[in-house]
């Protein structure tokens, strides 16, 4: 990791980005690693995939959760 600094925002730290990413924004959480100075290049990079796995996998659940209840609604 890159220096941490007493002067960094708290939604630049990366226990700020894992909560918004989790709980409030999701992928758009992207530009909040990109410009975090208390990340290192390689972390940007594995903090980047992390979300678009996140992001994938969101996406399927929410597709199989409409298949199932489309299945149910049907007669």
């Amino acid at each position: 990791m890159a220096q941490t600094d007493d002067r960094v925002a708290w939604y630049h730290k990366p226990v700020g980005i894992v909560v918004l990413t989790l709980f409030v924004l999701g992928p758009l959480s992207l530009p909040l690693i990109w410009r975090s100075p208390a990340i290192s290049p390689r972390g940007r990079w594995i903090g980047t995939a992390l979300i678009v796995v996140y992001t994938v996998a969101l996406i399927w659940q929410v597709w199989f959760a409409m298949q199932v209840a489309l299945s149910i609604m049907q007669p």
